[in-house]
């Protein structure tokens, strides 16, 4: 049984085609944040009422954060959209404070 061996310039390769197939072509910057990401295989992936529930809003707020590209979607058909659910988490992280920070 031959088992090809790989070298990084292999790997680099592959990895770069997968995000290339994946998210279209991308800056160096972006590739970074993507195989950050790509670690936590496990992450779940959610629908918009769910997002929605997380970040308090409505569907319409998430269309405008889609159309914004805060944070990536995936769409499946023409009209259903699922999100990351660590990202929909960081962002809901990100941009709330506590009533303690009003005062």
């Amino acid at each position: 049984m031959n088992i090809p061996i790989l070298t990084p310039e292999d790997i680099r390769k592959i990895l770069n085609e997968e995000l290339d197939r994946r998210f279209g072509s991308v800056t160096a910057a972006q590739q970074q944040t993507i195989i950050m990401s790509a670690r936590e295989e496990d992450d779940e992936l959610i629908d918009t009422k769910e997002a929605c529930r997380i970040l308090g809003c409505c569907a319409k707020t998430m269309q405008t954060y889609r159309n914004r590209k805060l944070f990536r979607v995936v769409m499946r058909g023409p009209k259903k959209a699922l999100y990351y659910k660590s990202e929909i988490l960081q962002f809901r992280d990100a941009n709330t404070r506590s009533s303690r920070d009003n005062k």
